[in-house]
């Protein structure tokens, strides 16, 4: 009874003192870098990481301009992904690695050859010098070795140095997974059906980047999404709740899926 009585002050003097036991365990959180937060997937990637409790990071070139937008509340870090020693100083005590990033312009420097292949890269490369815990990267559906099946030139073009990208973060060593989306409406997460599938039986199909970013924080400590690459669209034919198992069937990469890359179409310009 004397030690019931004793526990029942303590845990009275620690509410009286503010809660101060519940403010060390948000405090002591698993960290989240999310490269690419200011666009629209990033956006909903880190609002679902909020919900769930993570501590956030944006990684922004301008942290001024990123609370401008979206206010005070989040902490960002300043760091461009074309520049390997910024993502480096960026990547210092983080346990998790979700990046969204995406080349702003067809071309040049800020085009898909130094930001969807050498951002993804740079990143890769910090988040295995520092010990990141797991990395999900934000693709395409239609990227990887099937993704000829597109007629379009530049769209080709994007998903060469998008498949680049994922390649140089597979050979990094850390542990990964990657999603491709289908197209990418931007709302809210849905109730909707979502099929997963491989990228080899992916045609068409949409996705709300809310229901991207459930999955991308869900797939941080899920170890059936480990070392895996795999496409999500929605399916009106299936339950919301399958997915984890649609999961599961999805057989981890091989090196033979990388395979070799020939030269990049013409449109891309290096800019070394």
């Amino acid at each position: 009874m004397r030690s019931y009585k004793h526990c029942l002050l303590v845990l009275v003097s620690c509410l009286l003192a503010g809660c101060g036991a519940l403010s060390s365990l948000s405090q002591s959180s698993e960290t989240v870098l999310v490269a690419g937060a200011t666009g629209r997937t990033g956006s909903a990637i880190r609002q679902e990481l909020k919900r769930q409790g993570y501590q956030v990071i944006g990684m922004t070139r301008s942290a001024e301009t990123a609370r401008q937008r979206f206010g005070e509340e989040w902490s960002w870090v300043e760091a461009d992904v074309k520049d390997a020693d910024a993502v480096g100083d960026a990547m210092h005590d983080v346990d998790y690695v979700i990046s969204a990033i995406g080349a702003r312009n067809r071309d040049g420097p800020d085009g898909p050859e130094f930001v969807d292949y050498g951002g993804v890269r740079h990143l890769a490369e910090a988040a295995s010098a520092n010990g990141v815990k797991h990395f999900v990267l934000i693709s395409s559906a239609a990227a990887g070795i099937h993704r000829k099946k597109s007629r379009m030139i530049q769209i080709g073009n994007i998903r060469y140095w998008k498949t680049m990208g994922e390649n140089a973060l597979k050979r990094s060593g850390v542990p990964y997974t990657v999603i491709g989306p289908g197209g990418l409406e931007n709302t809210p997460a849905t109730q909707k059906g979502l099929r997963i599938l491989t990228r080899k039986d992916y045609v068409t199909g949409l996705i709300a980047t809310g229901d991207v970013a459930e999955l991308a924080v869900a797939a941080l400590k899920n170890p059936d999404a480990k070392s895996k690459t795999f496409a999500v669209i929605w399916d009106e034919n299936v339950s919301r709740q399958t997915w984890p198992k649609q999961l599961q069937s999805i057989p981890e990469d091989a090196l033979t899926e990388e395979s070799d890359l020939e030269d990049p179409p013409e449109l891309s310009l290096t800019n070394q």
